[in-house]
């Protein structure tokens, strides 16, 4: 047998062992999984009132499938009309953990909009079915049992508002509709602002014209609720706040602005505060630069962010203002408005990397620069910037 022949019958050989081996492998997945047999809460027949403005939560757990090859089990819960079999149910969920954990954490604002798409209307009471499904790969197993939750809705919002507007004379703009300062929208019915308050009243309209839709806050037994068609009285001395509106869970927020601070890298401490000016916006004008220079950076390290001290009335917190990490090695003056766009982040540290560089030529050391954070609701995000004058 030539060489040549030889060869021939090596990779014919060979081709069949690899594809035999594929088939088997193939034929040895184990995608058998169980059925969840038994749930420990809530409760069968379970009665709540739903109050989604006291961020309540309702726990739902369930006993652990298992993978009859020792592997991971993911669960959804799923929900159905109370005389339902679960062959179409209405709404299926996740469970926590992306699907890992046997236990479901859902707030009454999930369980108002479950008990909405199940057809419950504001204020009704209403029985639904649900159950858990265990799955591994494409099998997927119903559990053995269900239960019965019995969900009362509160008043709400039927129509979510697209967008939201703060007016009044207690704000910056006065109580001109036209005026109005737009808030910037989170997701689907949430809505924040950072503005300055002083004293008068104020309201949120859903338009910046005098036919929009009012709406107002007000304390419902200790909680920030929504209502429509008043106005807030805000007294006393100037204040700079946050506000968030959550038409989702028809509650409120406010937190009184601390201060905002710039974070430099090298030396890990605040190098300045910056002074809120109007509609949104820091400012820190003429900052003599003192930039630390870095073996990979003689004209000084360039890394930085900012953080936010807040307080709601129960003490300070910390919000970082972070880079959203888009185009992080940008190192041209102007950069491009994406990359400095501003993430809002709570529990967090200086430690985080999620920083922006500047372009050292801009602010050369020893010379003044003004810096910038520009939180406003009518621009597509938020953002900030610097500049040598």
């Amino acid at each position: 047998m030539t060489n040549k022949t030889l060869r021939y019958f090596t990779l014919f050989f060979s081709t069949l062992f690899f594809f035999g081996g594929c088939k088997k492998t193939e034929r040895d997945i184990n995608l058998n999984v169980s059925s969840v047999a038994g749930f420990f809460a809530p409760a069968d027949g379970k009665y709540i009132k739903l109050k989604p403005a006291a961020n309540l939560t309702e726990t739902f757990e369930w006993d652990q499938a298992k993978a009859e090859d020792g592997s991971l089990v993911l669960y959804e819960v799923a929900f159905d009309q109370e005389s339902g079999d679960f062959a179409t149910p209405f709404y299926t969920v996740v469970s926590d953990n992306r699907g890992v954990n046997n236990k479901l954490t859902l707030s009454h604002g999930e369980l108002s909009r479950i008990a909405s798409l199940g057809g419950s209307a504001f204020f009704q009471r209403k029985k639904f079915r649900w159950t858990v499904l265990s799955s591994k790969g494409t099998t997927v197993k119903k559990a053995a049992v269900s239960r019965i939750i019995d969900l009362e809705r509160p008043g709400g919002f039927a129509v979510l508002p697209g967008a939201m507007y703060i007016t009044g004379s207690a704000t910056e703009t006065g109580d001109v509709a036209a005026n109005a300062l737009k808030m910037q929208q989170l997701s689907p019915g949430v809505f924040e602002i950072f503005t300055k308050l002083k004293a008068g009243t104020y309201q949120f309209i859903d338009a910046a014209n005098a036919s929009a839709n009012k709406y107002y806050t007000f304390d419902d037994a200790g909680i920030q609720a929504i209502g429509t068609n008043g106005t807030v009285t805000f007294a006393g001395a100037d204040k700079v706040v946050r506000i968030t509106l959550n038409f989702n869970d028809i509650n409120s927020k406010m937190a009184t602005v601390v201060s905002l601070q710039y974070w430099y890298t090298k030396s890990n401490s605040f190098k300045f505060d910056l002074t809120y000016t109007s509609n949104g916006e820091w400012r820190k004008e003429g900052y003599i630069s003192d930039w630390e220079p870095v073996g990979w950076a003689p004209l000084g390290e360039e890394r930085y962010k900012y953080k936010m001290i807040l307080n709601d009335g129960s003490g300070n917190n910390d919000l970082w203002l972070n880079s959203s990490g888009i185009d992080a090695a940008q190192t041209v003056y102007p950069s491009t408005p994406e990359y400095r766009k501003v993430d809002l982040i709570t529990n967090n540290s200086n430690g985080d990397q999620l920083v922006w560089k500047m372009v050292m030529t801009e602010v050369p050391i020893g010379q003044p620069a003004n810096f910038w954070v520009t939180l406003r609701g009518s621009d597509p995000f938020y953002t900030q910037n610097y500049k040598k004058q």
